[in-house]
């Protein structure tokens, strides 16, 4: 049995694919296995994985038909044998001491989940948790340690984390395949309600590309899924948040709505403008979800906006009045 299981779930990668195998496999800890998921790709993503399957026999190549990163990690996730498990997207790339190190605080620390620190990549901007960092809690009191556990995106990462498999395997925690942008939050919030031990670390060997432009965040085109995605995502997330009742810890929903008023009904409304719908019909079809009259309805009348400009938007957001939303839209 490794170590280490590193799951990649790949989708068109063809551009940085290579990178992101080589800083797996120039690793100083050698005791690990690789699984790709190859989500469909229509580049030569595929040919790149089995060059480097054929070289190496530690990484194992999955193929399915394309059906998002959640059902390709939980087909990884299946196939796991190590005794760690971590992710790792394939467009990003890690610093050869990673393994060593992060084996060596959880064999110290002896805890459920691991949380490390990243730097952005190509311009190299540090990224720490909200969260307390350098000891070892139960999530209760990290999630004390905070005031934006959404905005601050300590959830929003699988791959900044390193979870033992033998906790996984205790605990119902899976991807929802409905969920195809943000999956890495519900699962990381669900891994927080059954840990018993976390240590989070300012240590940042990960590397988050940013820049490319073909990756599922920066999507530009129609996707027929959006809304389904981003509605089961803030509809799962409220349920682990008042299941939990982690609203008495931090102002988990507060957070969570003003994400989904700034950020939700932005990609939402960009959806359905480059599926060619009028404006006024996207924009109050969009403004009618559930999700968004929750999150208003959390928000009421709070100003938690930048500007006097925001606030207004948001005031003609709430009550649809649309000559405004249909200039600012």
């Amino acid at each position: 049995m490794p170590q280490i299981t590193v799951i990649i779930p790949v989708y068109n990668a063809e551009q940085y694919l290579e990178e992101c195998l080589e800083s797996i496999v120039s690793q100083s800890f050698s005791d690990w296995e690789c699984i790709c998921v190859n989500d469909g790709s229509s580049d030569s993503s595929a040919e790149i994985l089995e060059a480097y399957a054929s070289k190496d026999k530690r990484i194992k190549v999955l193929p399915q038909n394309n059906a998002g990163p959640s059902i390709a990690r939980s087909k990884g996730l299946e196939c796991a044998t190590g005794r760690y498990i971590l992710f790792q997207d394939a467009d990003d790339f890690i610093e050869g001491h990673a393994y060593a190190q992060l084996v060596e605080l959880m064999e110290k620390t002896q805890v459920d989940v691991l949380g490390f620190s990243y730097e952005t990549c190509p311009d190299r901007q540090l990224s720490r948790f909200s969260m307390k960092c350098g000891e070892v809690l139960p999530p209760t009191a990290l999630l004390k340690s905070t005031k934006k556990p959404q905005a601050s995106d300590d959830f929003s990462f699988i791959w900044r984390y390193i979870i033992r498999r033998s906790f996984l395997l205790e605990y119902p925690v899976s991807f929802d395949s409905r969920i195809r942008v943000g999956e890495d939050t519900v699962f990381m919030m669900e891994i927080f309600s059954y840990a018993r031990s976390v240590y989070l670390t300012d240590y940042a060997p990960y590397r988050y590309r940013i820049d490319n432009r073909h990756s599922i965040m920066h999507e530009t085109q129609y996707r027929p899924y959006l809304e389904e995605s981003l509605s089961v995502l803030y509809k799962k997330k409220r349920e682990i948040i008042r299941k939990n009742a982690w609203d008495k810890l931090t102002p988990f929903s507060f957070d969570l709505a003003d994400r989904a008023v700034k950020n939700y009904s932005r990609m939402l409304m960009a959806n359905r403008k480059a599926n060619g719908e009028p404006k006024e019909k996207y924009i109050s079809e969009v403004l009618r979800l559930p999700m968004m009259k929750d999150a208003m309805h959390v928000i009421g009348y709070r100003n938690v906006f930048d500007s006097w400009k925001e606030y207004v938007v948001y005031l003609c957001m709430k009550f649809c009045f649309m000559p405004v939303l249909k200039r600012y839209f």
